[in-house]
């Protein structure tokens, strides 16, 4: 279970009850310094301060987030990042072979064409608007942008819907989940992937822990709030994965780095395409890229090592994903 650290009183924005569980305090971050409050009738953490709109479209502008073309690491690593998307494509076709999918914060857009290539008929969301239109001409296909409420979707229209390390990003989760229900057919399936507050690797991390990430995170779901975030929906939970090739033995690496003193991130800030770096390089101590250079192989080993552990004997990994379905006889 989660240790309460201090008591103030905050309010959850799911189940609009009124907490005073202080459990991370004081993590710089963008615009300004925050806590974690955690809602223990949701099983939920949340930032506090919550940022500005403002704040919310600096953090998330095109040359900050991500490049113009959508992408964001070193040729490298895109590499993975591809195989890895082909690798969610074959988890969902477990479940349904093929068909209409919305992937919710499509980002560039890279999933949605590797489905559309696998013949699906495919449709994207992405927030910022500049994002979607990129997403949209790079890939040609059907993203859109604005808030659910603007949505045209028609009710009941796809067969598949995911939200990828989306959520936490989001200001009103529950208000998605049920635009996901309506938008999903009877027996649609609804995949949600996000970081894991209650895992081993966000214990071990506390404050520096890789996932953590605020403020783009404004929610910190544990492996329980998530699975009643969508029971309270009235989805019908198939199955949990707590590790992923791509998100936990990263998130360790990381994590363990951040703790052993080196510049926050600094391992992660360098994968990212070299236009993004913002002198980074120039910037970082060379005490910080040496004891980088010697701590990876090592905390490399161990990073596989401890994911694999966290994940398959406690079953408490740095990430949970959740498939669930909308009910066959569901009418609501």
């Amino acid at each position: 279970m989660l240790t309460v650290k201090n008591k103030r009183q905050t309010v959850c924005k799911i189940c609009g009850g009124e907490t005073d569980d202080l459990i991370i305090k004081s993590i710089a971050g963008e615009f300004n310094t925050y806590d974690v409050f955690y809602c223990g009738s949701c099983g939920v953490g949340i930032t506090s301060p919550v940022p500005s709109n403002a704040d919310m479209k600096r953090l998330y502008a095109i040359g900050g987030y991500r490049e113009k073309t959508g992408k964001r690491f070193i040729p490298f690593v895109e590499k993975f990042i591809l195989f890895f998307r082909h690798m969610r494509k074959n988890r969902i076709k477990k479940y349904v072979r093929t068909g209409r999918i919305l992937d919710i914060g499509c980002g560039r857009g890279l999933f949605l064409s590797v489905m559309k290539d696998a013949g699906w008929e495919v449709a994207g969301v992405e927030f910022d608007e500049a994002a979607a239109s990129n997403a949209a001409s790079y890939y040609g296909i059907d993203v859109i942008s604005g808030e659910p409420s603007t949505w045209k979707f028609g009710e009941a229209s796809f067969d598949v819907i995911t939200l990828n390390h989306v959520l936490e990003h989001i200001p009103n989760p529950k208000e998605l989940i049920q635009t996901c229900h309506r938008l999903l057919k009877a027996g649609g399936l609804l995949v949600v992937a996000v970081p894991n507050l209650d895992g081993i690797q966000s214990k071990a991390g506390r404050k520096n822990w890789f996932h953590l990430d605020v403020p783009y995170h404004l929610y910190h779901f544990t492996d329980t709030g998530i699975s009643s975030l969508l029971d309270a929906v009235s989805f019908n939970i198939v199955r949990k994965r707590h590790f992923d090739l791509e998100y936990s033995p990263f998130g360790w690496l990381q994590t363990l780095l951040n703790i052993s003193g080196v510049e926050k991130n600094m391992l992660y800030e360098f994968l990212k395409a070299p236009r993004m770096w913002k002198g980074a390089l120039v910037a970082a101590r060379k005490k910080d890229l040496v004891l980088t250079a010697l701590l990876i192989p090592f905390y490399t080993s161990l990073s596989m090592m401890f994911s694999l552990l966290e994940s398959f004997t406690v079953m408490r990994g740095g990430i949970v994903e959740v498939f669930a379905l909308k009910e066959q006889d569901d009418t609501k």
